[in-house]
């Protein structure tokens, strides 16, 4: 199904950078205006200099905004602080990370992904786009021919085909060995034998990719695909570099592939909004109180939520008024049969069962998403919101399936962790794959 390819990749030049843990950074929708300017003092080489340019407007992408992004890349090339590898390889990504008291470790393999449009059903996307994220990233391929982040996306392997050939690779010697902020451990290796290489693709022609970080760069891709100013020739060439971009393939049953969830704080409602907000919850859900949300109750009732597994739906809510929290579980009945099958997901129930009947489609106006219990808590403790609700993650079991029938889920439903780390591998768009 998917093309699959090795590529000559850049690399830091450590001899003239340094220490290559000063030079990565997160994806870009994750950079704060702080964080850029941390990491810019990091390292004058650091990766946040091509991958968010000087400027974190998503919202006002503009033609020359990445000018000095194309020139800063260009010098690098021809200083030699980039080196190209000089023949094409894929790169075998290990990733070990802390989570609540353990180290996990997580594989991923770095390659270019033929570019489809989603109705083909080989790339399959789980969440819809804003316009102006797409526009800033289009504007970026544009400046500078180049991915500077690979997207991450996830793929089956139920008969462990690939995962032999991945153990084997990382038996040989790193091209990169760092340990990153937040005691997180990155080790990288070339897979340069044709051989191996032509395993890979092979397997890959019968193996769809699901889409799991980088939606908006996926589409950006697409959309400089189709430019005008590539010349017909490269559109024509459908091994030409711009019909693929560059992606970080990890197995769904990959045991350190996290799933986190975003919660939802709601805020600015009006007392008579309030009203039916907790009339319509109380129609969907049993609403059964629990601990005064006090310092501490968050955490716990996401504990009890987890005890409800991923069959049974249930979420956490938690209130400023009166400092009440709540377990909230689907009433018997509530479901007709017409859901449907994103009924699975918490997530979409509060959305288009609770949130839109009472707050019409602008709903999501009054909704902030975070992925740390903490941060919902402090939101309500500041005043910035009236409900924090608090979700599991989505379930992963029906994942494959739901994403795989066309479905999109309700946005920030995902948050997978650890993201995928800027400035490992470059893919520079010239040339034939």
């Amino acid at each position: 199904m998917a093309a699959f390819r090795p590529f000559r990749g850049f690399m830091y030049n450590p001899s003239v950078v340094g220490d290559l843990a000063t030079v990565v950074c997160p994806p870009y929708d994750l950079i704060t205006p702080e964080l850029q300017e941390s990491l810019k003092n990091q390292s004058r080489y650091n990766v946040v200099h091509l991958e968010a340019g000087e400027g974190l407007d998503w919202n006002a992408p503009a033609p020359d905004h990445y000018s000095d992004t194309a020139e800063r890349f260009d010098d690098w090339v021809h200083r030699g602080i980039l080196q190209r590898d000089p023949e094409p390889c894929f790169y075998v990504v290990r990733h070990v990370y802390p989570f609540r008291g353990q180290r996990r470790t997580r594989l991923g393999l770095t390659g270019c992904v033929g570019l489809e449009e989603y109705q083909a059903r080989i790339v399959f996307p789980h969440e819809y786009t804003e316009e102006p994220a797409i526009l800033d990233r289009v504007a970026l391929m544009e400046a500078c021919n180049a991915n500077f982040s690979p997207i991450m996306s996830l793929y089956r392997d139920s008969a462990n085909y690939l995962s032999v050939e991945l153990a084997e690779a990382v038996k040989g010697e790193p091209v990169i060995d760092i340990r990153t902020g937040g005691d997180q451990d990155l080790t990288m290796w070339r897979i340069s034998d044709p051989a191996v290489q032509e395993r890979i693709q092979r397997f890959f022609t019968d193996t769809g990719i699901f889409l799991a970080d980088g939606h908006h760069r996926y589409e950006a891709a697409l959309r400089f695909r189709r430019n005008e100013s590539l010349g017909s020739q490269a559109r024509e060439d459908s091994s030409a570099a711009q019909n693929f971009v560059m992606m970080t393939l990890i197995e769904f049953d990959d045991p350190g592939l996290m799933v986190l969830p975003y919660h939802r704080v709601v805020g600015g409602l009006s007392p008579a909004q309030l009203t039916k907000l907790q009339e319509r919850l109380n129609q969907v859900f049993e609403v059964n109180p629990t601990a005064p949300a006090i310092p501490g109750a968050a955490e716990r009732l996401l504990e009890q939520v987890a005890d409800f597994g991923e069959e049974r739906r249930a979420l956490g809510m938690v209130e400023t008024d009166g400092d009440k929290s709540s377990l909230l579980t689907l009433r018997e009945g509530a479901d007709q049969g017409d859901w449907g099958p994103l009924a699975v997901s918490e997530a979409w129930i509060l959305e288009e069962q609770v949130l839109k009947p009472v707050l019409g489609e602008s709903a999501a106006e009054y909704v902030t998403y975070v992925h740390d219990h903490e941060a919902a808590s402090a939101q309500l403790s500041s005043g910035q919101g009236q409900i924090a609700f608090l979700l599991k993650p989505f379930p992963m079991a029906q994942f494959e399936g739901i994403v795989s029938q066309g479905q999109r889920l309700p946005p920030k439903s995902t948050f997978f962790y650890p993201k995928l780390p800027t400035g490992l591998v470059i893919n520079k768009l010239d040339g034939a794959l």
